[in-house]
């Protein structure tokens, strides 16, 4: 039997070309964990793409309470005087409620109890929604009692509205623990229930893309799979 000889320089090539394969590997699709859809839902954070829907528990509307100023001033030459028609104003309660959901900053894996924890989401919120005002209006005119008799003169009125701050009143953080949320998608929004100790309230993700929907509906799904307790039962 005639035995065929393969020359050092070619088992050498080869044994280079081993090493390298084993050094840099293909690249490969990351493994799907719960730490990584934590990571998503932090990216989608940073981008703006997440919010919190709260409103009171007794209400079911997310209200802010404030005040409505009326001071009325004659004008005398243009010049405000110290009084005014219809008892100088009034000052009386209003309530408003917030047009826009709270705008989530922060989202990471962190538990009630300050806890590196992959199965609770953490979300720190914030709302550039600002409903204060002060509206000055010299269109008015009003009958006032003179030296000769009643005259109708100009006056000044001044609307001033203000309400308590809804970074307080609806202040985080707010939490979503998956092993028990519920998930919805709609025509707009997904959804995420999440917990606060005043108000019922919901992580939301809008949805421009369908793809980008897509996988953050899976993320979602994937954390209340993985964190299900129950699951590992079989049932």
């Amino acid at each position: 039997m005639k035995i065929k000889l393969i020359p050092r320089r070619i088992l050498q090539l080869t044994s280079a070309v081993a090493l390298a394969a084993s050094l840099f590997p293909a690249h490969a699709q990351p493994q799907q964990t719960a730490a990584g859809a934590q990571k998503f839902l932090s990216m989608l954070a940073g981008d703006g793409a997440l919010f919190v829907q709260a409103v009171d528990k007794a209400s079911g509307m997310a209200v802010l309470e404030g005040t409505k100023v009326t001071v009325n001033r004659w004008l005398k030459d243009g010049v405000p005087q110290a009084d005014g028609p219809y008892d100088g104003g009034s000052t009386r309660a209003i309530t408003h409620k917030l047009q826009q959901p709270l705008d989530v900053l922060k989202a990471e894996g962190i538990d009630p109890r300050a806890n590196v924890d992959p199965c609770t989401t953490r979300l720190e919120t914030f709302t550039k929604e600002n409903l204060d005002y002060t509206r000055v209006s010299r269109d008015g005119t009003a009958v006032k009692e003179t030296f000769f008799g009643y005259d109708t003169l100009p006056f000044q009125d001044t609307v001033t509205v203000k309400f308590e701050d809804p970074n307080v009143r609806y202040a985080g953080p707010y939490y979503v623990a998956w092993g028990k949320a519920t998930i919805t998608r709609g025509v707009e929004w997904i959804s995420a229930t999440a917990q606060h100790s005043k108000h019922v309230s919901h992580l939301l993700y809008k949805i421009k893309d369908q793809d980008m929907a897509d996988r953050v509906e899976f993320a979602m799904k994937f954390l209340k799979a993985s964190c299900d307790k129950t699951a590992s039962t079989g049932f």
